[in-house]
């Protein structure tokens, strides 16, 4: 990289950043119907979960909830951008700058929708939730801001901007994330359909101001496409662990047929890496995907999240993540290989354990 005082550089005009590849409309739509779609299936189950953890004792998870609940709190997220920032300059490392600038930016935006959204929505807190009435309306009353999940759209917002700077684990940040959206969930102060909303809000705010602001169209289109799929998996948790095998052996049909297109996904992924930039590579990587992606709706046994994961696989397939394949999608020979497969293998196992756990009643 040419730095400003090498020689040619002063006379070379900076190069325009290009514009974040943009889904296609059928792609972006689709992916908000299995938005919409997971929302309502988690609104039908949250209030069975609520009674679940009323009536055990969770104690064991209260000191990570506490520490969940003070990581996705604002002062702390300030500060670790502030601190970020305040390292930039010290630095002078002009992205680290920049990426901290972006993160308070983003937490900022974040703060102001998701507090608006809270009293004009007005649901209950789930303490004060007692029935398994919907009590939507909007209010300014304490108590009345459950949905959504301020600590966990603050937390998504800004980590989102932050993994920028860790490229290779930006993984890590993300973990943390799902830490506090979990600690919401087991301490009692919001639902699942509120943390998965905060999640998505948060998530398409931080690819907002990932780049320049001229170009939110194209890059909160490609945030929904990307986090469909996380939020459809994430659906598809809950559902089946409130929901009890019926007929044993449709289940057995439908685990053994989802297992086939999950094989079916990987044989293709497997049979040799392509061109991703290719029509063809795209091509490859969208039929692998929507495989296996339906054939874990097919594995969960559950017409809802199977009627999901169609609509997902018609989103990947139409040519929604045509742009959103990247360097993340070519597999190393050890994980194409060995992770991948054992991956798999473990999520259909975990999805068969878990049938049933907190029945609905």
């Amino acid at each position: 990289m040419i730095e400003p005082g090498d020689g040619q550089a002063a006379s070379q005009p900076a190069q325009p950043e290009p514009p974040p590849a943009c889904p296609s409309i059928p792609a972006v739509l689709l992916s908000v119907i299995v938005l919409f779609g997971s929302f309502a299936a988690l609104f039908y189950i949250d209030i069975p979960i609520l009674w679940f953890l009323r009536s055990h004792n969770l104690s064991a998870l209260q000191s990570l909830g506490d520490l969940g609940e003070k990581l996705g709190n604002g002062g702390t997220l300030v500060t670790i951008s502030l601190l970020l920032l305040g390292a930039g300059y010290m630095l002078k490392r002009r992205a680290l700058t920049r990426v901290a600038l972006d993160s308070l930016l983003a937490h900022g935006a974040v703060a102001i929708l998701v507090n608006g959204l809270k009293h004009i929505i007005g649901r209950p807190r789930p303490r004060l939730t007692h029935s398994g009435g919907w009590q939507w309306w909007p209010s300014l009353d304490s108590g009345l801001d459950s949905f959504p999940s301020g600590h966990t759209s603050a937390t998504v917002a800004v980590v989102t901007v932050l993994a920028r700077a860790l490229p290779r684990y930006r993984w890590v940040p993300f973990v943390l994330a799902a830490w506090v959206g979990a600690s919401r969930v087991w301490r009692g102060s919001h639902f699942p359909g509120d943390v998965v909303a905060g999640m998505v809000l948060g998530f398409v705010v931080g690819s907002i101001f990932n780049g320049p602001l001229r170009w939110w169209g194209r890059s909160s289109a490609q945030a929904l496409v990307r986090i469909a799929p996380v939020v459809l998996s994430l659906t598809g948790f809950f559902w089946v662990l409130t929901h009890r095998i019926v007929d044993p052996l449709t289940d057995h049909i439908l685990l053994a047929s989802g297992t086939m297109l999950v094989a079916g996904g990987m044989a293709l992924r497997m049979s040799g890496q392509p061109q991703l930039m290719s029509e063809g590579g795209r091509t490859r990587v969208a039929a692998s995907d929507s495989l296996v992606g339906l054939g874990f709706g097919v594995v969960t046994g559950a017409p809802v999240v199977i009627g999901l994961a169609s609509v997902w696989c018609c989103s990947r397939w139409s040519g929604a993540v045509a742009a959103t394949i990247s360097r993340s999608s070519t597999l190393s020979p050890f994980r194409q290989r060995i992770l991948y497969p054992a991956g798999v293998i473990a999520a259909i196992a975990v999805i068969q354990s878990l049938k049933g756990l907190v029945p609905l009643q």
